[in-house]
């Protein structure tokens, strides 16, 4: 989703800009000069991403800031870099006991107050998640980690609360890898501005490449996302070597002091004023273009990358970042951008993890304003006094060594499941147990290498894997989660169910960039033709039929679909998808470690509202059971609705375990009523 402001230890403050003196030598200094203006766009990008994840619908392209952060970093990294290598002193153990200084004391506060408000208020499933999300976020592979969570059972963003760690682990990967590389074709002869510039071109086109085909992969690699830093890199060996792409006429009395770190001499102010003003419209032009649903970070990256890479370009005596970025406001805020970015997230996340929900504005505003304060806290009274190099190794070694505890205690919450014996998890433990997803990743593996599945995207489960399947389970998770409920019954009538996972289990319905809806013909004819299968049963989400195709097009290929079923001698059962509620269904359940938490005492939604969602599904499966009428249905969503509500729990049974899920004792509970619905028919 989002980045990390991050900003250099070596990019010190005002007060340290003295440290900073330009050497005599055809370099620039190591240690690059304090550019306030740089603060100032770390603050343009921190406020634009604080603000679209808590006012997404205000500002639809914030997360852009990203991308400005990694042409920031790769600008600053890469002139101490080029420098130090270039001058000789650089030292591999001094820049990344920087890095620890820098990095760890703010990501230490915020992964142990993460943990220590999760152990009050987060359900044993979710302290779990949390607890692997602390130990990729401490091994700074968090890009990784959320990469491989996407799938079939993966949960909702905005209920992880470290899912912005994931640019920390980019940035910091390319901090492990680049400098090695820079070293090497320094020592071999090679120039390093030619190197950045292959391997930008490289990763750019791996981006451009697997952005369509393989978003999720092109959003979290490092080999897709490097030539945003790379472009800050190139910048600065211009930087460091003084090479001015645009010269004027020198001003008489102006000895150019203050241009060393731009790509203009004393003598162009026009032109750097253009690129100033010029980077400030591509940054305002992603904001407003950019929008989550499209393919990122493909070309559109290039609007936030060319803008921060213009506007440093300029220097600090252009237009823009004259008047706009170096004004004390935004270069406060710039200062505080990096501790800012570690808790603005945690706070709106766990916000919305309480109300079950989206909080209110007042919530959100109260969230951002709480991150501002602890920012600028930790910056002040924990960032600050740690990032001196005076007693330098016992810092690093003291970090080092409360990052390795932190790890500790993680790796413990996630072999302890979740710690569900916590006093504060005591209420509602029958129910928390139901919020799990059960699923057997070794029948899967072994189901999905039976049948040379290779793909993340093609999923099974078979019952009794030494036996052939009999009845076959077809559906996306809306048929998974029925499949518990359903092997108790078919188990007991020496039958072995298969289940194939899909999207939309019809022939025919366009699959335009899922992967899975793909995977749907293929599972089809699975169906169709593997022997000894007596009975189809097809089960896919209401919702799902609208980002497919039209109403027509679904009951064309529904129809279909059960007409090739019948003609191969198979029994259809379909499915009546369940409501979906409007509320989050661990509302139902108290708590009780967090005050403000107010249970949902109804624990329902209205009937209207869920015979308006389904009524055009209804009305398609109703015209295609007419002209079928051999095909059963089993309706799941009967049992919990009444006249005026549909029901999140029946009893004390917590039916639910998201919005549109059911939980494990609901998919017993269906089992149970879809087995004596079958009975009944068997005595007719």
């Amino acid at each position: 989703m989002t980045p990390r402001p991050f900003s250099p230890p070596d990019a010190a403050p005002a007060a340290n800009a003295s440290n900073s003196a330009t050497l005599s030598s055809p370099l620039a200094a190591a240690r690059p000069a304090y550019r306030a203006d740089i603060d100032g766009l770390r603050a343009f990008a921190v406020l634009s991403v604080v603000l679209y994840h808590a006012f997404p619908a205000r500002l639809p392209g914030g997360f852009a800031g990203v991308d400005i952060f990694f042409v920031i970093s790769g600008f600053l990294i890469g002139s101490i870099l080029i420098a130090g290598i270039e001058q000789g002193s650089f030292r591999f153990s001094d820049f990344y006991a920087r890095r620890v200084r820098r990095i760890f004391p703010a990501l230490l506060l915020v992964l142990g107050a993460s943990m220590l408000f999760g152990w009050f208020a987060l359900f044993p499933d979710e302290y779990k998640m949390l607890g692997k999300h602390v130990l990729a976020g401490a091994g700074f592979v968090s890009n990784f980690f959320l990469w491989s969570e996407v799938g079939y059972f993966d949960t909702a963003a905005e209920t992880k609360p470290l899912l912005h760690l994931w640019s920390l682990g980019i940035e910091e990967q390319f901090y492990i890898v680049w400098p090695v590389l820079m070293w090497c074709a320094w020592r071999r002869g090679v120039s390093v501005l030619k190197l950045a510039l292959v391997v930008l071109v490289l990763s750019f086109a791996v981006n451009l490449a697997g952005v369509h085909k393989f978003s999720s992969a092109t959003f979290y690699s490092p080999a897709s996302r490097v030539w945003e830093m790379l472009f800050g890199t190139v910048l600065a060996y211009l930087s460091v070597h003084r090479i001015k792409l645009f010269v004027g006429a020198r001003q008489p009395g102006h000895d150019g002091a203050g241009e060393r770190t731009t790509l203009f001499d004393a003598g162009s102010a026009r032109a750097r004023d253009v690129a100033s003003v010029v980077g400030m419209l591509l940054l305002v032009a992603a904001l407003a273009l950019l929008r989550a649903d499209r393919h990122f970070p493909g070309g559109w990256a290039l609007l936030p990358v060319l803008g921060a890479t213009l506007l440093i370009a300029a220097g600090p005596q252009a237009l823009c970042n004259r008047l706009l970025l170096s004004n004390r406001v935004a270069v406060w805020f710039g200062l505080i951008s990096y501790p800012l970015y570690l808790w603005h997230w945690p706070l709106l996340s766990f916000a919305r993890i309480v109300e079950s929900g989206l909080p209110s504005a007042r919530v959100r505003v109260c969230a951002v304003l709480a991150a501002v304060l602890l920012a600028w806290l930790t910056y002040r009274l924990v960032e600050r006094p740690l990032r001196g190099a005076s007693g330098g190794r016992i810092k690093v070694m003291v970090l080092s060594g409360a990052m390795l505890a932190l790890v500790a205690v993680a790796a413990g919450i996630v072999a302890g499941k979740g710690w569900p014996q916590r006093a504060s998890m005591a209420v509602n433990a029958l129910q928390q147990k139901d919020l799990v997803i059960v699923e057997d990743k070794a029948n899967a593996a072994a189901c999905k290498q039976r049948y040379g599945f290779d793909s993340l995207y093609e999923y099974c489960l078979l019952d009794q894997p030494v036996r052939d399947p009999t009845v076959l389970l077809i559906g996306d998770s809306h048929a998974y989660h029925l499949v518990a409920g359903m092997t108790r019954y078919y188990r007991a009538q020496r039958e072995n169910l298969w289940f194939l996972g899909t999207r939309v289990p019809f022939l025919g319905l366009p699959d335009g960039d899922d992967p899975y809806q793909k995977a749907t013909p293929m599972m089809l004819k699975l169906a169709l033709e593997t022997p000894g299968i007596k009975t189809v049963i097809v089960s896919t989400a209401v919702k799902l039929h609208g980002e497919n195709a039209d109403g027509q097009s679904v009951m064309a290929a529904m129809r279909e679909t059960v007409k090739q079923l019948l003609a191969a001698g198979r029994e259809v059962i379909l499915v009546y998808d369940l409501p979906m509620l409007d509320f989050d269904p661990r509302g139902c359940l108290r708590r009780p470690g967090v005050a403000s938490s107010s249970t949902n005492v109804e624990c329902a939604m209205l009937r209207a509202t869920f015979d308006k969602n389904i009524a055009a599904h209804k009305q398609a499966w109703d015209a295609v059971l007419k002209d079928f009428p051999q095909v059963q249905v089993f309706d799941t969503a009967a049992p919990l609705c009444d006249a005026a509500r549909c029901h999140a729990m029946i009893g004390s049974t917590l039916m639910y375990r998201d919005q549109h899920h059911f939980s494990y004792r609901g998919d017993l509970y269906m089992g149970e009523l879809f087995a004596r619905q079958q009975q009944a028919r068997q005595r007719k």
